[in-house]
């Protein structure tokens, strides 16, 4: 299949993480499909909006934005229709249906989700904890954790656990290499969920080959032997049934799939 590459343009009066996420997602639904991306943050006055203007005439393509004063709107739409290229505004049918639900008028605050709040700080908080307790990292002090991780070499626990730390959540990871290797503490914790991270070994041995050649290190080895790494995985999974932790096989998955479970297993244990 041919690979098509396009031009997106993302204008926001924010930081431009919300449309680099939707253009992400949307984009994945493409098979062969791969763009440019011109990045357009705190887009806020007409002068900024001109700088914008200029690439988009340079390097036509779509255009998504979040953007809330209604005068630059307008001066995008309109150059935009000229051109003949989509001018996509990202939030403002779900924010007029918000609207309409509530009863209640929008604020046109620009940033408003980027303000300083508790929120904010909670992330911080969680991103600094899961550095600290990243690759078994201070595994003394897990009780305050929402989250352990427990896999096997590369199976993506360290950014499974950013990814989780930044969308709010306490987040420590321990590699498994042998059930005698796990802290004492890990049985002792009743707050934290506690996740097993599994995979299928023949796919763990490509992965392994493949970082042991990006370090140029020397690949005759048990770290990818397949029957060594099979009963490695083995004896992981004994001591997730020992835990009775819940266990996530990451052989398909993405980092953002299985953090989407864990986020789904931990709202179901604070439930119960």
């Amino acid at each position: 299949m041919t690979k098509k590459n396009i031009n997106i343009h993302l204008v926001s009066d924010s930081t431009g993480e919300t449309l680099s996420s939707v253009a992400r997602a949307t984009l994945s639904q493409f098979e062969g499909v791969e763009s440019n991306d011109f990045i357009w943050p705190l887009i806020r006055t007409k002068q900024q909006l001109s700088k914008a203007l200029e690439s988009i005439k340079k390097h036509p393509g779509i255009v998504l934005y979040t953007i809330m004063h209604d005068d630059l709107v307008e001066d995008l739409r309109k150059e935009c229709h000229q051109l003949k290229i989509p001018c996509i505004p990202v939030l403002s049918h779900i924010i007029a249906e918000f609207s309409n639900y509530l009863g209640m008028s929008i604020t046109h605050s620009v940033g408003r989700q980027h303000l300083l709040d508790g929120e904010y700080f909670s992330r911080v908080e969680a991103i600094s904890y899961t550095i600290t307790h990243d690759d078994g990292q201070s595994a003394w002090d897990l009780f305050d954790a929402d989250i352990v991780i427990i896999g096997v070499s590369r199976t993506s626990k360290s950014p499974t656990s950013v990814y989780l730390s930044c969308r709010g959540h306490k987040t420590a990871n321990i590699p498994f290499v042998s059930i005698e290797t796990i802290p004492q503490t890990v049985y002792d914790l009743k707050k934290p969920l506690i996740v097993g991270l599994t995979i299928n070994p023949e796919k763990l041995v490509q992965i392994r080959q493949t970082r042991l050649a990006s370090l140029g290190q020397e690949s005759e080895t048990n770290y990818i032997d397949l029957e060594s790494i099979k009963a490695e995985v083995a004896e992981s999974r004994k001591l997730f049934s020992r835990l009775q932790c819940p266990v996530i096989d990451v052989t398909k998955r993405s980092v953002e799939e299985t953090a989407a479970r864990i986020i789904q297993l931990l709202q179901e244990k604070r439930k119960d």
